[in-house]
């Protein structure tokens, strides 16, 4: 199975910003927009691929993930225990048929697994005030007035759409707001710079505009 590091093509040892120019590039080259009109097979790849290069900088664009993920790699928490080839035939990696090398395996994992549990001792309460500070915002942010959603404001570039409108993507890419009881592409939540993140529990889609700008969106 490829690790973040092999879907963005870069080294273990890549530094911050050659992680940020891969991210980029592969951005682009599985952007939807390029896909427009391509069979249905294509598109579907490409929007695991996106999906995938997405979820690869969200772990090593940030310093804190990437450590964690690193030792995970380290420890082989992070592998299946397979081994995918170019000629696209995935096979089971002969160490596994070691006990001696499976029993160290198992036990590295769950030394990592219970370093984990220790470490989300010490998290949860914060994340538990966490929690309710979020419900909070979440029921201000989409408390109705006549039906109407309140605006909900992310900090991030300008995307010439104020929050809370109704949008269509168009070529270049660029987008253009629609009413929202027409068809749509999403409502507006904000934007965002690649190294930045979406309100996660309201964003239902992200869409690139450059390799410098991100827009959340929301189908709520």
């Amino acid at each position: 199975m490829p690790t973040h590091y092999d879907i963005l093509g870069v080294p273990r040892t890549a530094s911050a910003d050659s992680i940020r120019r891969a991210y980029y590039e592969q951005a682009r080259a599985w952007h939807p927009d390029r896909f427009v009109g391509k069979p249905g097979a294509d598109v579907q790849r490409a929007e695991r691929s996106m999906r995938e290069v997405n979820e690869a900088f969200r772990v090593l664009g940030d310093a804190t993930r990437r450590a964690d993920y690193n030792r995970q790699l380290s420890s082989g928490v992070a592998g299946t225990g397979r081994i995918s080839v170019d000629d696209g035939i995935t096979r089971i990696d002969p160490r596994l048929l070691d006990p001696e090398y499976a029993a160290t395996r198992r036990a590295r994992q769950e030394e990592a697994i219970s370093a984990t549990q220790s470490r989300m001792m010490y998290v949860i309460p914060s994340l538990g005030f966490l929690g309710i500070l979020l419900a909070i915002f979440v029921f201000t942010a989409y408390a109705n007035r006549g039906g109407v959603v309140e605006p909900i404001v992310v900090p991030g570039p300008d995307i010439g759409v104020d929050a809370n409108a109704c949008v269509r993507l168009l070529e270049g890419p660029s987008l253009v707001e629609v009413p929202c009881d027409r068809i749509n592409d999403g409502r507006v939540i904000g934007a965002r710079f690649p190294d930045g993140t979406c309100p996660a529990p309201l964003t239902t889609r992200e869409i690139s505009l450059s390799s410098d700008t991100i827009v959340c969106l929301t189908d709520r």
